[in-house]
């Protein structure tokens, strides 16, 4: 005989509401085109279409306007309780077929009280108004134009970047969202809180963090450095602002003191893999030769990447906004904070798929990886979009760039680099705005003038013009080697480093990414 369980039961039974609440909502933002075979339109507009009928202007939402639509749905993303909600507005979002997340305000006044987060609402847009103060609203809605349908739980964030909200801003208004590798300015002093406007760079891109007084996380001291929760909505000055709304949406991402005596150039890159056989996605991968005993967790370190093909171009012709730390599809972040590596050891940063040359190659997983993201669909640590390619194959210089610390903006200057590619400067360099990629001193790049001692920050710039070239044919897989001879005890490279294109097979062994002609080599 089969034992009763009632707490089987009750949780079978909570699985069946909450899919009758998702099948419902599914059901009615859905419901949008006109159904041919009776003939009719749909009752339902989505939240999506709901915004583009605004133009600019005040707009009452008619008939005629919404293609006889009477209701919309959503659910709600902000919380009255927490304080930092702007006066009598409701956000809610809606999640729509091929994970499309639009969102918008509700002017509801005091009714904002009774609904919580999550809570699943049908809202009748009959003869109200769309009105836009620095952010889209709905106007006009009384208690009888809410209903609830129930509570969903889990509300649905997104990881996004300043770049891709400034991009898009009428996307992402609205939603709930989480924003990682933001710089405040200017830089907090000791005493200051959350209360106001505190801009952040994220990249190239500013964002507002927008709090009342009223909020419960209003009082905390404000970090140098942050990722940050909360709702996004239009602000002054055509910024967007972030509306957090609980001390754990805000999190200190600060760097700690880096260590005096950590000498020059504690890590070196010796080698990397721009083109793996087949897709590069995820495969991409770059290793590095550590020149002193590293633990992660206690200096901390950053990787980034940078794709300056004309698709990755903001602007045509433009160089980097904020060099290393421009962001969006331009440069790419990996944060080395976990794990360790001893002196004269090699280890790895990329993709996640942890390979040697491509899908169904040998495995590089018992390797030392510092850090593996799969950066084709969720972008860097707090810097950079999702890229299938976050090292060009062709075209116009790409490189890497090493810093010390996770924090960086457009004034810092990395540990080492290396560049490899074409000759084209268009998106390289701007010498007039002062705008590229900083170098550091190293075998290749000098920060000045060997001869006039001219001042020559970036990569190529002056006698900075040194880069590795492509290598043909492609998508056959090679990695290529940067034989040096780099002095761990005066931190000096004895023989610059060099190149060499190692042709990969699928079963090509772990081993001779460290091994062979064109390994850099390490002395004392």
């Amino acid at each position: 005989m089969r034992n009763y369980n009632p707490i089987t039961k009750m949780k079978k039974l909570s699985y069946s509401v909450l899919f009758i609440i998702w099948g419902l909502i599914t059901l009615l933002t859905s419901c949008e085109n006109r159904d041919h075979i009776l003939g009719t339109l749909s009752p339902y507009i989505s939240i999506q279409d709901l915004r583009a009928v605004h133009k600019g202007n005040d707009v009452e939402i008619t008939p005629e306007s919404v293609s006889e639509a009477e209701w919309t749905t959503g659910v709600v993303i902000s919380d009255a309780q927490s304080g930092n909600v702007p006066e009598g507005m409701m956000i809610v979002q809606q999640l729509q077929r091929g994970n499309r997340l639009h969102g918008i305000a509700l002017k509801v006044g005091d009714l904002a009280a009774a609904y919580r987060m999550g809570d699943s609402i049908r809202i009748n847009i009959g003869g109200k108004t769309l009105r836009r103060e620095t952010f889209l609203y709905i106007d006009g809605l009384r208690t009888s134009d809410l209903e609830m349908v129930g509570n969903v739980g889990s509300v649905r964030t997104r990881q996004v970047s300043a770049s891709a909200i400034n991009q898009r801003p009428h996307e992402y208004e609205g939603t709930l969202a989480q924003i990682g590798g933001g710089e405040l300015v200017p830089m907090p002093v000791e005493g200051d809180s959350f209360v106001g406007a505190k801009k952040m760079l994220n990249g190239a891109d500013t964002l507002v963090i927008r709090t009342l007084p009223t909020a419960n996380y209003a009082a905390l001291p404000v970090p140098r450095n942050m990722n940050v929760k909360g709702i996004l909505l239009g602000d002054t000055d055509g910024l967007m602002a972030v509306w957090p709304f609980a001390e754990a949406h805000i999190e200190d991402t600060s760097d700690p003191i880096i260590p005096g005596d950590l000498g020059d150039m504690p890590l070196v890159f010796t080698g990397y893999c721009p083109d793996p056989e087949g897709t590069d996605t995820n495969y991409e991968y770059i290793q590095l030769m550590a020149n002193a005993d590293i633990n992660f967790a206690e200096i901390p370190f950053a990787v980034v990447t940078t794709n300056n093909a004309g698709a990755n171009q903001p602007n045509a012709g433009a160089a980097p906004g904020a060099g290393w730390s421009t962001g969006g599809a331009r440069t790419l972040k990996f944060n080395l904070t976990e794990g360790s590596v001893k002196k004269g050891e090699f280890f790895y940063v990329g993709g996640h798929q942890k390979r040697i040359s491509g899908a169904n190659s040998t495995t590089l997983g018992e390797l030392n990886w510092v850090r593996a993201i799969p950066y084709a669909t969720t972008g860097g640590d707090g810097l950079g979009d999702a890229n299938a390619n976050i090292l060009a194959n062709s075209g116009n210089a790409s490189g890497m760039a090493l810093f010390v610390g996770t924090n960086i903006n457009e004034a810092s200057v990395p540990l080492d680099v290396v560049m490899f590619g074409g000759t084209g400067t268009a998106t390289i360099i701007d010498s007039v705005a002062n705008l590229g990629y900083r170098i550091p001193n190293n075998d290749h790049y000098q920060r000045f003038h060997p001869e006039s001692l001219a001042p020559q920050p970036f990569f190529s710039m002056g006698s900075n013009q040194y880069r590795i070239p492509h290598f043909v044919p492609t998508n056959v897989g090679f990695f290529i080697k940067l034989g040096g001879v780099f002095n761990a005890t005066t931190r000096k490279w004895e023989v610059a480093r060099s190149y060499y294109a190692e042709r990969l097979s699928k079963q090509a062994p772990a081993s001779i990414l460290s091994t062979g002609t064109g390994v850099t080599q390490q002395v004392d």
